[in-house]
């Protein structure tokens, strides 16, 4: 293996670079983004993908950077506790902590494990060609590059697995979401992690430290439904009126310009990760909705078993067949079980929601602590 390109450069593409680059792989990555800045908002890393940055070297920033997470609640919109599981035993059962960090603090944590020539940016794929030899990727401004190897790390709306995998569409979860970081009093930012689920909308707040706390919210509306940022703000307003605090006031702490807004997608499991010399990673094979809190750490374990493929495998094929065989099944688990919980989550009719509170409360904490351990159970 003389060289690897890896298109995008998320958590997934980043993720992979470090594992090949530790491993001996030389590898370049292409991301279409002019610069690498203060993008996203924040995200939870349980244990399964700090046990994945604990090998590569990575875990001890992350902890640092972030928040660690004891115990997170399921609520009614009036703060009523439904059910609680409790992350931070998942250190005493699996050997690492539940961390939520800022997306951006992540993101600098990866690039600076890797020398400072890997990632060339203002590069827009538009697809690959291959042939026995190599494989050759282009971009929008003209350019091109060869390499043995081609991973499509490009996201949800992968222009390599549009070549690879053209059946793989993409389905509507049915409502959108909007996330941000709210800079907050203290004793803010140190209450529990919860999700408070309401008639069709949901609101989760995360601490990522003592000033600041991620939130976000979803509401059942159809796709595509743009708005202005000030027009985000007065909606959301709206929608979590009278419910629980701290929700108005993280709402109206945060910044109209900061508000982002996206409808959630994911894709279907499928097979055929791979074709030739190129194969697919993160959100560009295995996309999945938020409501397992899995996708970042999803991409982080494929980043490493692909890495690990790639060094131990003789041949290319074999590596990438045998990456394929490990990670699919894992990740469709994960993501159909997510594309469930968020259904039920998001059931507006006021009879289904009194039922499904009703089962969630009178479900025993140590039966969701067990599949708590069962989701985030990944050996390496």
């Amino acid at each position: 293996m003389q060289k690897v390109i890896i298109v995008g450069a998320g958590i997934g593409g980043l993720g992979t670079a470090v594992a090949l680059h530790q491993a001996g792989i030389p590898v370049t990555v292409y991301e279409q983004a002019e610069a690498i800045g203060q993008v996203g908002a924040g995200l939870t890393l349980w244990s399964n993908a700090l046990r994945v940055l604990r090998r590569l070297g990575l875990a001890e920033a992350v902890i640092e950077a972030g928040a660690v997470i004891e115990e997170a609640q399921i609520r009614q919109a009036n703060g009523r506790i439904l059910s609680r599981s409790y992350p931070g035993q998942l250190a005493q059962q699996l050997g690492e902590p539940t961390v939520a960090i800022h997306r951006a603090d992540l993101h600098r944590i990866l690039l600076a494990a890797l020398p400072p020539d890997v990632v060339q940016l203002g590069a827009a794929c538009t697809g690959f060609s291959q042939d026995e030899q190599q494989v050759t990727v282009t971009f929008a401004d003209g350019r091109s590059a060869q390499a043995d190897c081609l991973i499509g790390a490009d996201g949800l709306n992968s222009v390599i697995r549009q070549q690879i995998a053209p059946q793989a569409k993409t389905r509507y979860a049915g409502y959108t979401a909007w996330r941000g970081v709210a800079a907050v009093e203290s004793r803010v930012a140190r209450g529990q992690t919860f999700e408070a689920w309401g008639h069709g909308a949901r609101f989760g707040v995360v601490p990522l430290s003592n000033q600041l706390v991620y939130w976000f919210a979803t509401a059942n509306i159809p796709p595509g439904q743009r708005q202005e940022a000030n027009s985000r703000k007065e909606t959301l307003l709206r929608q979590f009126k009278g419910w629980h605090d701290p929700i108005p006031h993280l709402l109206q702490t945060t910044p109209a310009e900061a508000i982002l807004n996206h409808d959630l997608y994911d894709v279907p499991p499928f097979t055929g990760w791979s074709r030739g010399r190129v194969t697919l990673l993160g959100d560009a094979a295995h996309p999945t909705t938020p409501n397992l809190g899995q996708g970042a750490c999803m991409a982080i374990e494929s980043a490493y078993i692909l890495a690990d493929c790639l060094k131990e495998h003789a041949s290319l094929a074999e590596a990438l067949r045998a990456y394929e065989a490990q990670r699919r099944p894992r990740t469709a688990v994960i993501t159909q079980q997510s594309w469930q919980i968020g259904r039920i989550a998001q059931w507006q009719n006021r009879f289904a929601c009194w039922l499904r509170d009703g089962l969630l409360n009178a479900a025993p904490d140590h039966l969701l602590q067990k599949r708590l351990v069962q989701t985030t159970n990944f050996m390496i």
